[in-house]
């Protein structure tokens, strides 16, 4: 950084000041900064051998806490090479440090002056400790630091940017893309997706039977588009009224009804595809702004999202010499594929990674059957809040918040309370790259309240009952009716112990 920085600026460092830093780190009478370069590198070497060889002795010398930095942001700025630049120290993963680590962070981030800042990446809930070195004074905020939600801060326009930089450096290289992410995956409309889901044959199907009971009632919805048309079938079945009565209701309040297909048009497309044996895909998951959704403000999904796309849409056969474009499908099928490698891999990221990896299965299939059945149920159900016995609760929200630590599922303040006895603790929601492996909306849009028993019925050996019980007893879809991402985990949905 001296060195980007004497190039920068035009001015030196001068060997008093090179010697401080040498002296600090332990490192003898160093004057020269090519030298202390060298010097730092073969100490890194010695240190690294050290802690391998913990019997052995290679001389190491050890500064007081953070004391070099401070030394070398200091002389930087006292020698007029920093200006008025920050220097920042960025740490990643910070969930990984263990308690008394995170202490020696905490202690560096407390006492923290100009020009030295920190910037920490951590997971929620990875703040574990907020607890200095003398264990007496507590990490605070916002007197110490200031929180951010990187997917409340610009990830969209970041993330954005790297892909498009990424687009960028791939026309450089002679491969044939678009300019824009925007461009480069492919997006369907409602009406678009509604028809490749089968709203056609569902429409089909009501316009026979409206020929069967009412003439003028059968004319005034053939002239109407069948992606709107089949909106009568799923209405009819979300009430489980006659045909007849919907199809005179939406005749007689026309402006209603393009009010209702407005609000409830995107949750029946979970339901379109039901019954569609055979059919690879049940909803899709394409575009720039689905799969940012899906990654939920990490930058590693969305290009973990992007690559297996990528993978999917060249293992089709796209032609060499035309424009890549991901198709839908690829987008598709790689969001599921992202998703199941996820609930894979939950088993060897968290403590209880097993226990996480059967309540998310649970809470998807849920969440599965209430998009995939509309009778007497609310659309597109996708969090959560706890109810029932404090002892069940607070072990399954230990749970729950070790999940969110490790990306299983999103956690929010509770927005509102739908009654005056509920408690104002936290929302929760499958994290949503497993949206497209459960078939489930990718929004936030409605929620439900889970009996904190019944999940952790769902760690026992019967997972079965606990899932009908947070189904209230309704009917589930039958086993040769799940899509196939599903039915790979038939053997835990029938109840036997699943490892």
């Amino acid at each position: 950084m001296a060195g980007w920085l004497e190039s920068r600026t035009g001015k030196k460092l001068d060997s008093q000041s090179v010697l401080s830093i040498s002296t600090e780190l332990g490192l003898g009478d160093i004057t020269e900064l090519a030298e202390l370069s060298k010097a730092i590198s073969m100490a890194i070497s010695k240190l690294q051998l050290q802690v391998n060889n913990p019997v052995a002795d290679f001389g190491i010398i050890l500064s007081i806490a953070e004391s070099p930095l401070r030394i070398f942001s200091v002389v930087l700025r006292n020698s007029g090479l920093l200006g008025d630049r920050v220097i920042f120290c960025c740490i990643d993963e910070y969930e990984n440090l263990l308690d008394y680590q995170q202490a020696v962070i905490n202690t560096y981030i407390k006492h923290a002056e100009p020009p030295l800042s920190y910037k920490v990446g951590v997971r929620k809930n990875g703040l574990r400790n907020r607890q200095t070195l003398d264990g007496q004074d507590l990490l605070k905020t916002p007197d110490d630091y200031a929180e951010i939600e990187i997917a409340d801060e610009g990830f969209e326009y970041f993330a954005r940017a790297v892909a498009e930089l990424r687009l960028k450096v791939a026309r450089k290289q002679g491969v044939s893309v678009p300019d824009t992410l925007k461009d480069f995956l492919e997006e369907y409309s409602f009406s678009e997706e509604a028809s490749l889901l089968g709203a056609e044959r569902v429409a089909n199907s009501v316009l026979s039977e409206l020929a069967t009971i009412d003439k003028d009632l059968f004319a005034y919805f053939s002239a109407k588009p069948k992606i709107e048309t089949y909106f009568l079938r799923y209405w009819q079945e979300s009430e489980d009224v006659p045909l007849l009565t919907v199809a005179q209701d939406w005749f007689h309040n026309e402006s209603e009804w393009k009010t209702r297909i407005g609000n409830y048009g995107f949750a029946s497309l979970f339901w379109l595809s039901r019954g569609n044996k055979g059919a690879r895909i049940h909803k899709y998951y394409c575009g720039e702004r689905i799969l940012l959704s899906l990654a939920a403000g990490n930058i590693r999904y969305f290009l973990e999202l992007l690559d297996t796309a990528i993978g999917y849409e060249l293992d089709a056969g796209t032609q060499p010499n035309s424009v890549l474009k991901i198709s839908a499908k690829s987008q598709t099928l790689a969001a599921r594929d992202v998703g199941k490698r996820r609930l894979n891999q939950l088993e060897g990221l968290a403590d209880h990674g097993v226990q996480l990896k059967r309540l998310v299965l649970a809470i998807g299939k849920v969440f599965f059957e209430l998009a995939r059945s509309p009778t007497g149920r609310t659309p597109e159900v996708t969090s959560f809040v706890l109810t029932g016995i404090p002892n069940d609760i607070r072990e399954i929200s230990t749970l729950l918040a070790e999940g969110v630590a490790h990306l299983a599922f999103e956690s929010d303040p509770r927005t509102k309370l739908t009654s005056n006895v509920e408690m104002r603790d936290d929302e929760y929601r499958l994290h949503r790259i497993f949206c497209a492996f459960f078939e489930i909306s990718h929004r936030k849009k409605r929620r439900t309240t889970f009996d904190a028993g019944n999940l952790l019925k769902v760690l026992s050996e019967n997972p079965s009952r606990a899932i009908s019980s947070l189904l209230e007893n309704k009917e589930q879809s039958a086993e040769d009716d799940l899509p196939e991402q599903l039915a790979f985990f038939s053997t835990f949905y029938q109840g036997n112990d699943s490892k």
